[in-house]
Parts: C-alpha cells; sequence; structure tokens
C-alpha cells in the first residue's frame, strides 16, 4: 500500500432494465450523479455465556445480510423522475382540441385551466345559436405552458363557453402508476486520486420512491433514490460474481 492507493471516486452511472434471462437490456446514463453510496449491514444474534460470572459473548448468528444503495441524480430527465416516481413515461402527441366545455358561470377576472398545455391558436366561443366568437380582448392567454386563461370580460355572452386551440406533445410522467421498478446498475468509475479506472456492478437494484420532490425551491433541485441490491441466486452459485454485486479493478 502506498499514497497512490488512496481513492476518491467519481464516473457515470448507468442503469438498465433487468431481463428475464438476468442480464441487463439497454443502458441509459442517468446524467451527473454527485453521489452513490453502497452501505453493507447485517442483522446479529449475539449469545452471551454462562459459566465465568461474566456474561461475555460467546457466539454470534448472523440472521440477515443487507445491501443498502443511496443514489443522488441531478438531472430531472423524464426516465430520472420515473425511477423516484414509479412511472413509465408516456409521450403524448400534439394535436387539436375542439370546443372544449369551460366552466359554467364564469366572471371577468377568472382563471381556467384547459385540459392541455402548449396551446397555441386558441379562440374561444360561446354556447349561442349560432355561437358567437368572444372577442380577443375579452380574454388573455396566463400561461401557453400550463393552458392557463384568463376572461377579461364575459357580458354579452352566452356560457359555457367552448375553447378550440392546437397543443405540444408532451411526456407524461403519472405518480406511483406501475410497480416497483427492478434495475442493474453499472459504475463505469475513476479514482481521481491516481486515474485507475474502476467497475461496479449490482445485479438487482429496487429504489424506494423518493422521500421528497423540491418543485420550488432556491437551490440546485436533486432526486436522493435509496433502496436495496436484492440477492441474485444464480449469480451467487459463482463466488467471482456474489449474490449481490462486484467491484472490479484492475490489478496494478
Amino acid at each position: 500500500m502506498a499514497a497512490q492507493d488512496l481513492f476518491s471516486f467519481q464516473g457515470k452511472v448507468y442503469l438498465a432494465q433487468r431481463q428475464p434471462n438476468g442480464k441487463p437490456g439497454p443502458l441509459r446514463w442517468v446524467g451527473n450523479a454527485p453521489q452513490l453510496q453502497l452501505a453493507l449491514e447485517v442483522q446479529n444474534s449475539d449469545k452471551t455465556e454462562s459459566f465465568s460470572g461474566n456474561r461475555m459473548l460467546y457466539g454470534r448468528l448472523v440472521q440477515s445480510k443487507t445491501a443498502n444503495v443511496n443514489l443522488t441524480l441531478d438531472e430531472a430527465t423524464p426516465e430520472n423522475l420515473a425511477e423516484g416516481l414509479y412511472s413509465i413515461p408516456a409521450t403524448l402527441p400534439a394535436g387539436a382540441i375542439s370546443n372544449e366545455l369551460l366552466p359554467p358561470g364564469l366572471k371577468a377576472n377568472d382563471l381556467i385551466a384547459l385540459d392541455r398545455g402548449w396551446i397555441s391558436e386558441l379562440s374561444l366561443t360561446d354556447s349561442a345559436t349560432p355561437p358567437v366568437t368572444v372577442p380577443a380582448a375579452n380574454w388573455w392567454t396566463e400561461s401557453a405552458s400550463s393552458g392557463l386563461i384568463g376572461l377579461r370580460n364575459v357580458d354579452g355572452l352566452t356560457q359555457p363557453f367552448k375553447a378550440t386551440y392546437q397543443h405540444g406533445e408532451t411526456v407524461n410522467i403519472a405518480l406511483l402508476n406501475s410497480p416497483p421498478p427492478e434495475r442493474m446498475l453499472f459504475l463505469d468509475g475513476i479514482n481521481t486520486v491516481n486515474g485507475r479506472r474502476a467497475k461496479v456492478t449490482l445485479y438487482r437494484v429496487a429504489f424506494n420512491p423518493i422521500e421528497q420532490l423540491d418543485l420550488i425551491s432556491e437551490e440546485w433541485g436533486s432526486l436522493q433514490l435509496s433502496g436495496a441490491a436484492l440477492f441474485d441466486e444464480t449469480r451467487a452459485l459463482d463466488p467471482s460474481l456474489g449474490g449481490f454485486g462486484r467491484i472490479e479493478m484492475v490489478r496494478a
């Protein structure tokens, strides 16, 4: 051992869907990940002796072994969010909405949320026969991305109003709408002290839902994922692989 064996690791973290045959599917780089931690833990049942008069520790039975994983992600991509929200991102294509009914009884200065966001080419009509186009001066777009509009003047018009508009393509990330994902995790690491490379593989990782997602904050946002490496009985048969994962380092 020498000073060049000191370590401070960085690297790229990849996640992959575990295939039925135990192999990884296509790998996905999660982007900047400032922290990846592996915390090993055992649960013991201790036995003390009863013959010396001092009740000294006499035996220890290992009851369980666990490998906990903590991963911090800095980039709020749909795929990263889905990991912590138990979701499968779904693309909602761009399109057009015709005659979407707005709430009845609207008054001046009311704000309304349309069904879709990223709107354009918006027009409003009322429910008269034949319908009357609501003048553009009578309403405004509060937020095109959120599909929010406001009304300035509703006098002389028949409610409910109807909205016709174009909307953009979006990625939908529903909360808690899929089973907990099981991933294979890879770290392509580098020891920044000596430049040596290292590879870490965890065969079966199950993340918990994120405990907190800062939707408004004065600081940089991050996704704090925590979970556990699960036991892989097929790889455990090979002592060079182990049941949870392995660290590979080139021989210096």
